[in-house]
Parts: C-alpha cells; structure tokens; sequence
C-alpha cells in the first residue's frame, strides 16, 4: 500500500489505425479520473494515424516498433511510476487511485494476468487470472500494467541477456519475468470495484495475439526462462 505522494505517467501505444478512434476516449477517462496522470505520452508509429493533442505529448513515428518501445518511453520520463495501457482498454474513475494505493517499489501491478503452467506449454497451459476481487500472485500481468519506473531495465536486461531468443508478441513477458528473476520482486494482479475496474473498447479485430506466431514465441520463451531460473511458483506475501 501507498502512502506517499508519487507522479505517475501514462504511456499509450498506437500502432493500430482501425483502434485511432479510441485514443480520445483513454486520455479524456484518464485526465477525468480521481487521480489523473501528472503526464501522458502517446507513441504512435503508424505513418496512417493522424492524431493530435494538446493535452497530451504526442511522438510520432516514421519507423514500426515493437510494443517494447512503450518501456523505453517510461526509462526517460522522468517519473516514480508508469501506466501502460493497451488501446482497446480505457479506465473508469478510480482505476488509478487504485493503483496508486496499492503501489509498490518492488511489485508490477495489474488487473488480469497469468500463472504458467507445468508443461512445454506454459502460457497456453497456464492459470489465467482474470480482473476480480482479490489480489493474486501471478508471473506474467497482462494488457495493463502499473510499473515502478526502476523495474523497467530488468525487462530489458532479460532481453539482452537472451538475444536470439524471439522478439515479436513477447514485450509483457520479458518485463514480468525480468523483474522475477533478475530482481526477485513480485507480479500481482490486485483487485478491482466497479469504479476501479477497466472499460472494454473495439478491439477493431487487430493486435498482437492475431499474429500466426503469438502464442508458439509467448509458450517457447517462458518453457526456456522457466528451465534456466529453475521456476518456481509466484510467493505469497
């Protein structure tokens, strides 16, 4: 639990033109919520996607990247935390006072996230956490995450580490397992209310899990991390 001032910063990427018109939505449910961000960066690099914001810093790019771009944002933002939301996502009025509350300098935070499971197949075979009433110990948070900055150069660090391991469809996985084995800190997916939950948006029939390879580079990362750090199942505290 919090019990400090921080600032926290948004971070939304926008690679997707049919999911353009969600964009508006997110940052006007954000700037409305009961704790807002203190800033908010959109990275779009979609050449196609026009949009514009005062409200907001917006970086635009002629080159793709890969959604790990978004952490590399959150290094340089001079902030205690990072949100990362995904566009199909928007937040209700207390989903960031709820992050804030139970914020920890050494815990990822989420609403949905995924225990893996024993076989070759961890991620397909795993425990999926969905967005409820508890908070649960979990290896891998999904679609949003709430970051103390610091912990985003172990996701990185995991990365370089294993460089011929696959890179596409894996940005969450090595930012969770980076910051549980690399800093041994904890993933949790933390409960929500009816205030504190997230909005569903038009997922526009488009994202990562779409990609024929999504699911095979998300099982064959976690089968080979878990055999070289020993797994062990997420601690309790």
């Amino acid at each position: 639990m919090n019990i400090t001032p921080i600032t926290i910063t948004a971070i939304i990427l926008s690679h997707y033109k049919e999911r353009e018109s969600n964009l508006k939505r997110i940052i006007d449910d954000l700037l409305a919520g009961t704790v807002a961000p203190d800033k908010i960066v959109v990275f779009i690099d979609n050449p196609e996607i026009n949009y514009d914001d005062d409200r907001v810093t917006v970086i635009k790019s002629t080159k793709s990247f890969l959604p790990h771009i978004r952490f590399a944002l959150g290094l340089v933002s001079d902030t205690d935390y990072c949100f990362f939301i995904d566009d199909d996502l928007t937040v209700r009025n207390k989903t960031l006072e709820n992050f804030a509350f139970f914020a920890h300098p050494q815990a990822i935070l989420g609403l949905e996230g995924s225990v893996l499971g024993k076989t070759d197949n961890p991620y397909t075979d795993d425990t999926p956490i969905k967005r409820g009433n508890e908070a649960r110990p979990v290896d891998i948070i999904i679609r949003t995450y709430f970051v103390p900055t610091k912990l985003l150069l172990y996701g990185f660090a995991l990365k370089l580490k294993y460089p011929k391991l696959p890179k596409v469809s894996l940005d969450d996985i090595f930012l969770c397992l980076g910051n549980k084995y690399f800093n041994k800190g904890s993933n949790y997916v933390i409960p929500v209310t009816e205030e504190s939950d997230l909005t569903e948006l038009d997922e526009a029939g488009v994202g990562q899990s779409h990609g024929e390879d999504h699911y095979r580079n998300r099982n064959l990362v976690c089968r080979f991390l878990r055999y070289h750090f020993n797994y062990k199942e997420p601690r309790r505290e």
